[in-house]
C-alpha cells in the first residue's frame, strides 16, 4: 500500500471514530477528532503521485476547519464555522469549474440540471428564512449559492467518474440534514444521518477528483 493510501485510510478512520466518540458526550478533544477526516484528505490530495489536487487540498483543509468549528459547544462559532465551509466550496468551485460542460455546449440535460438545482436551492432557502435569525441570514444566502454553484460544477462535469456527482449531492443532502436539525425540527437519527452523508461525500469527492487527475478508472 502506498503512502497516498494511508491518508484515505487515515480519512476513513475518523469518519468512524468520531460518530463512536459522540456517542459518550461532548470532551474538549472531540473537535480535533472530528476534523481528522478534512486533514487526512488534504493529505491524500496533496500526496497524489501522478498530479497533486493543491486546489481540493485547501477545500478539504477549510473542511476540517469548518468541522473543528461547528463542534465546539453552544453553536459559540457556527459562523465562523459556516464562513470555512463557505471558503471551502469556493475551492471546491475552483476546482471543479474548468472540468464542467462548456457553457457554450450546454444542452438541454445541463439546462435542466441547473435550474433544477438553483429551484431547489432556493426553495429550501425560503423555506429556512423565517426560522434564521436576522444576523444569519446574510451568511446562510451567500453560502446557499456558493454550494448551489459547488453541485452545478459537480452535477455537470465532464469527468469519467460519478464519485464526483455523487459526492457533491451526498455533501449537500448533509447540509440539508444540519440546516433541518439546527433552523426547523430534529428528525430521528439526525446527527448520524448528517454524518454519513457528510463524511461519504467528502471521501467519494476526493477519490473522485484524485483519480481523475492521475487518469486512473473510477466508478
Amino acid at each position: 500500500m502506498d503512502l497516498q493510501s494511508y491518508w484515505l485510510w487515515g480519512a476513513l478512520l475518523g469518519a468512524v471514530i468520531f460518530p463512536v466518540l459522540r456517542l459518550r458526550g461532548y470532551s474538549s478533544i472531540r473537535p480535533f477528532v472530528k476534523s481528522i477526516m478534512g486533514v487526512c484528505l488534504a493529505v491524500y490530495c496533496v500526496t497524489s503521485p501522478s498530479a497533486p489536487v493543491m486546489v481540493m487540498a485547501v477545500g478539504f483543509l477549510l473542511s476540517a476547519l469548518g468541522d473543528f468549528y461547528l463542534d465546539l459547544p453552544e453553536d459559540k462559532a457556527f459562523t465562523p464555522g459556516l464562513f470555512a465551509f463557505f471558503a471551502a466550496h469556493i475551492a471546491f468551485v475552483v476546482h471543479l469549474w474548468p472540468m464542467m460542460v462548456p457553457l457554450h455546449a450546454f444542452t438541454m440535460s445541463e439546462y435542466t440540471i441547473v435550474l433544477v438545482t438553483i429551484a431547489l436551492n432556493l426553495g429550501f432557502f425560503l423555506w429556512l428564512r423565517p426560522s434564521l435569525d436576522k444576523e444569519l441570514v446574510i451568511p446562510v444566502a451567500m453560502y446557499s449559492v456558493i454550494i448551489c454553484l459547488m453541485g452545478i460544477t459537480a452535477f455537470t462535469t465532464t469527468a469519467m467518474t460519478a464519485l464526483i456527482p455523487l459526492g457533491a449531492l451526498m455533501f449537500i443532502a448533509s447540509d440539508v440534514v444540519l440546516s433541518v436539525e439546527k433552523f426547523k425540527f430534529k428528525l430521528p437519527m439526525g446527527k448520524e444521518l448528517n454524518w454519513v452523508l457528510y463524511a461519504g461525500g467528502q471521501i467519494l469527492l476526493a477519490i473522485g477528483v484524485v483519480s481523475v487527475a492521475g487518469g486512473i478508472a473510477a466508478l
